[in-house]
């Protein structure tokens, strides 16, 4: 009789021990509510790397408008380029591409347009040209143009050419151009301007030739 109580009480302990066993397996087979909220803040982490991404991919408005790069083939001067061979230029100004091989133009403040064919040049020795079209830039806008660009000669951020352009409408008052960079401007923002130049000042394929500083 011993024998068999403790033989029951050995099934009993079996019984229970796969009844407790069983429990955690039966209660996963539910819901639990902890996923819903695991599932919420990895949908939340999803929207915020999207809309990061989204923000910073955005292009930065101060470089300008990247421009395929044309080459830096040397022809005569006083060659007309774009005259003699519209595709030689890839923008509206041209920002590379086939220009004049002896003479860059001096950096400085114009009133009559300076030829395009040679002031590529310029742009290859890390300079920057800003046009304007007279009919479209008020005279307010064109004096602060003007007396930013004086002070850029001044400095050590020199290589700068500011001229009116003569050419075929580029649809916009102002033009900045940087070597295989553009930025339009409808409405004067100096301080864009600056940023394009910080940007661009100096990086092209020549960066340490060009004219001298001018004596101002």
């Amino acid at each position: 009789m011993a024998k068999r109580r403790r033989t029951q009480q050995i099934q009993r302990r079996t019984r229970a021990s796969d009844q407790a066993m069983s429990r955690p397996l039966r209660a996963s087979r539910g819901f639990d509510p902890r996923l819903l909220i695991v599932g919420g803040v990895l949908v939340v982490g999803v929207i915020i790397i999207v809309l990061a991404l989204v923000v910073f991919s955005k292009p930065d408005a101060s470089l300008g408008l990247p421009q395929p790069d044309k080459g830096g083939q040397h022809v005569v001067d006083g060659t007309d380029v774009r005259a003699s061979n519209p595709d030689a230029y890839g923008s509206l100004p041209a920002t590379s591409g086939p220009h004049w091989g002896n003479t860059p133009d001096q950096w400085g403040v114009y009133t009559t347009p300076q030829p395009e064919s040679q002031v590529v040049h310029n742009l290859e020795h890390g300079g920057i040209v800003v046009w304007y079209q007279p009919d479209q830039l008020d005279a307010a806008s064109l004096a602060q143009l003007t007396a930013w660009a004086d002070q850029q000669l001044r400095g050590p951020q020199f290589k700068i050419i500011l001229s009116p352009w003569s050419g075929a409408d580029f649809g916009h008052p102002i033009a900045v151009t940087a070597w295989n960079y553009l930025l339009y401007q409808d409405t004067l923002d100096i301080g864009l301007i600056s940023s394009f130049v910080q940007a661009h000042y100096q990086r092209s394929p020549e960066p340490n030739g060009g004219p001298a500083q001018p004596a101002l």
